[in-house]
């Protein structure tokens, strides 16, 4: 006996009164209380495209970050930063200072007490004080602000110059000897000049001028270029 295959929802077609074709009611219609399907095109929980990507995620360090936390390519990291110390001018301050005073000592005598014959020398005094001031002034911002030094382990920097600067590098793997000069008054102060001497052709010595603790700057740059050459010697023989 053959018996009639039950229709499916979807092949189910009424008419209203009018005659205009129904739609078939949906499963969410015929039973209210089914859980709704999940949409198989729909991606999952733990998909990719819910992952947040490094350029986003501030947690997760990108190029960016790691140039910021002085880290650059190939594993550069800077050791140490340093420019032209104040400390230089201690002396050249202590020269002015005392010529201001002496310069003030002679303007009270001229104008205080009204002695017409030092007003002259005071005046003109007075001029060339200033002009040493400016002068002292002008070196002190061209020292400070034009010598900046910085060293990586891989690399030593040199940046000179206000306006026009130059900046000038050497491999660490290129460097030779490293030796300081001071005089009696820098030794005191525990000032002096860094020189490096390199294997490089065009500038072969540079010079750390006005570096505060010459000597510890000294044993650092001689520790990261044994330790740069050592590196590529594991390297060479590991090939």
């Amino acid at each position: 006996m053959a018996t009639k295959d039950t229709p499916e929802i979807s092949d189910v077609v009424t008419t209203d009164q009018t005659g205009a074709t129904v739609a078939p009611p949906s499963p969410a219609q015929l039973f209210p209380g089914a859980a709704p399907q999940a949409n198989p095109a729909a991606p999952a929980a733990g998909n990719d495209a819910f992952q947040p990507t490094p350029g986003n995620d501030p947690d997760i360090p990108n190029e960016s970050n790691l140039q910021r936390m002085g880290v650059g390519v190939d594993g550069e990291t800077t050791v140490w930063e340093g420019r032209y110390s104040l400390k230089n001018f201690v002396g050249r301050f202590v020269g002015a200072v005392l010529l201001t005073i002496a310069w003030a000592t002679l303007a009270v005598s001229a104008w205080g007490y009204e002695r017409e014959s030092l007003q002259i020398p005071a005046g003109l005094t007075g001029a060339i004080l200033a002009l040493i001031w400016l002068a002292l002034l002008r070196r002190v911002i061209l020292a400070r602000y034009g010598h900046f030094y910085r060293l990586t382990n891989r690399r030593l920097f040199v940046s000179t110059g206000v306006f026009r600067r130059r900046r000038d590098q050497m491999e660490l793997l290129r460097v030779q000897d490293v030796f300081t000069r001071q005089s009696i008054w820098e030794r005191m102060l525990s000032l002096g000049t860094v020189v490096v001497v390199s294997q490089e052709d065009q500038l072969p010595v540079t010079y750390l001028a006005g570096v505060d603790d010459p000597k510890g700057v000294m044993d650092l740059v001689w520790h990261h270029a044994r330790a740069e050459r050592d590196r590529r010697s594991v390297k060479v023989d590991q090939i």
